[in-house]
């Protein structure tokens, strides 16, 4: 579908960040790509706010949130009920915390599974609502919530470190912020990157550009869209068959060479119209060579891969793209883990791929492995325009 798109002005920096109005009622609408993926939709008032994410992968499901909100901007109560509407692997959840002191008073009801606990919080805890499904959890974190937390840090500061609880589970994690100017916001992501926030002249979030995380997603603000009409639009899409689904679906790969089997488990993100080299994949940076989980190839049979021997075993697949337009390709030890979590002590071999283009884009990623001759074949990696291969022989 296409995207709710809004122009968004400029605006000049102040020498000093003022605090957004007390009373707002706005949305934030967040694109992957050519892709809606998140609306969401709040009202502020001095001692509440209320909003509504409608998250659209890996189908429709409608987050509500709440805050009660004290005289020093302290929160007192959260609350969020998580709704799916269209996303069956996606269960049903109302969650409450009441903040008491240095503790938090957490209930839990999942799926008709109820439990209660209290948990003790650091000082300054302050909660966030981070949402997304599956392997797209962190797809989008509450702007509304951000912006009373920084209403909260006052018009300046540099770089602060706040124990961040977790709206959905009353956990607590460490979340950086840093100021880079009176109109420019960092704000953590995993501890692995920056979601760069854009203030206006109010101090109001303008803008999200969470393009240097795992994410790749881009968030603006309009005016305010009625979640239920959004959500009912999205469970139509999806119903219909034209929702996203999962964003980066898993693929296994499997090819016989000589008898011997390969197989390599990948996720596979789509172009979404967006610039894939240099953009999505960083030129001169380890690329998890697809998305989620780190790629896995798995041989029982010792193998060549361009010059390079390899036992069998498990591996997981890196490349590196650069500018010149060459590309390597590194196979390493470790296998399992995230792919944002390389360690190249691990390496086993790296080898250069062969680089061609191909003569129209294509949208889903793609890594495949075709028979040529005897035990040999041939790895591809391919999206967008770019092709690179590389032989595989099995000894």
């Amino acid at each position: 579908m296409r995207p709710f798109l809004v122009s968004v002005p400029l605006f000049v920096a102040l020498a000093v960040r003022p605090t957004p109005p007390a009373n707002e009622h706005a949305s934030f609408v967040t694109t992957l790509g050519r892709d809606t993926v998140v609306v969401e939709s709040f009202t502020r008032t001095p001692t509440r706010l209320d909003g509504d994410m409608v998250v659209r992968v890996p189908g429709t499901v409608l987050c509500h949130y709440e805050l009660d909100l004290g005289s020093s901007g302290n929160v007192t109560r959260s609350i969020v009920d998580v709704k799916p509407l269209s996303a069956p692997n996606v269960a049903p959840r109302h969650v409450t915390l009441d903040y008491v002191g240095d503790s938090i008073r957490v209930d839990i009801d999942s799926s008709g599974v109820h439990s209660s606990f209290v948990r003790a919080v650091p000082p300054n805890a302050y909660p966030q609502f981070m949402t997304g499904f599956g392997s797209s959890y962190g797809l989008y974190s509450s702007l509304g919530v951000y912006e009373v937390l920084l209403s909260r840090l006052g018009p300046k500061f540099d770089s602060v470190t706040i124990p961040s609880i977790d709206m959905q589970s009353g956990r607590t994690v460490k979340r950086d912020f840093v100021q880079r100017s009176p109109t420019k916001v960092d704000a953590d992501y995993f501890r692995i990157a920056w979601t760069h926030l854009t203030l206006g002249d109010s101090g109001q979030i303008v803008s999200a550009d969470a393009n240097e995380t795992t994410e790749k997603t881009q968030t603006h603000r309009t005016a305010y869209l009625d979640p239920k009409h959004v959500a009912k639009q999205f469970e139509s899409e999806d119903k219909s068959g034209k929702g996203i689904g999962v964003a980066s679906p898993s693929v296994t790969e499997k090819a016989t060479l000589g008898g011997k089997l390969v197989v390599v488990l990948y996720s596979s993100p789509r172009k979404r119209n967006r610039t894939i080299l240099g953009n999505v994949v960083p030129y001169g940076q380890v690329w998890r060579t697809g998305a989620n989980q780190a790629t896995v190839l798995v041989t029982d049979d010792a193998f060549q891969l361009g010059d390079a021997s390899i036992p069998g075993g498990s591996y997981s697949l890196w490349t590196v793209p650069k500018k010149d337009g060459s590309v390597d390709l590194i196979v390493n030890g470790q296998y399992g883990q995230w792919g944002t979590n390389y360690d190249s002590t691990r390496n086993v071999a790296r080898v250069p791929m062969k680089v061609t283009t191909g003569s129209s884009p294509q949208d889903n990623f793609s890594i495949t492995i075709t028979p040529t001759n005897g035990n040999s074949g041939e790895m591809k990696i391919a999206w967008d325009t770019f092709i690179w291969t590389i032989p595989i022989t099995m000894k």
